[in-house]
């Protein structure tokens, strides 16, 4: 069953313009390991920053009374390519206490980014978890 369903655009432009305006703009909201994927290049950072935005949406933080926190959320690509998160602090507690999936697609082409992620609720299925977490000492991630 579908939990929620969140989908957000950025203008790759709009974000490289915001990144030479506010220099510290990527570590703020990209976790270290985003930091050295994208190597800064804007297309890459706006892909993140749909996707953290498309998760807000799906998930409905706001109405859930958390704060948008976009270090607890990372984006990451299987050796395929394909994306999927891993979930830190308040926000991986929250998908744990719901037991939801997250499926995540992203794609940029003509200036545009654009992220969809659906939430799917219900029993855990037996196939592969589409996101992972990591707390404390123990990190882990499911592909």
């Amino acid at each position: 069953m579908i939990g929620g369903i969140g989908i957000d655009t950025v203008e790759i432009q709009r974000m490289k313009r915001a990144m030479a305006r506010w220099p510290r703009l990527v570590e703020r909201i990209l976790t270290e390991g985003e930091v050295r994927e994208t190597a800064g290049a804007p297309h890459r950072v706006a892909a993140r920053w749909a996707a953290k935005e498309a998760l807000f949406k799906a998930v409905d933080m706001p109405a859930r009374g958390l704060a948008l926190a976009w270090r607890e959320i990372e984006v990451r690509n299987t050796a395929s390519g394909r994306p999927f998160f891993v979930l830190s602090g308040r926000t991986a507690a929250l998908m744990r206490r719901l037991g939801w999936r997250l499926h995540l697609s992203i794609s940029h082409d003509r200036g545009w980014a654009i992220a969809v992620v659906v939430a799917e609720k219900g029993p855990r299925s037996r196939g592969r978890r589409l996101w992972g977490y990591k707390s404390g000492r123990r990190k882990s991630s499911w592909n």
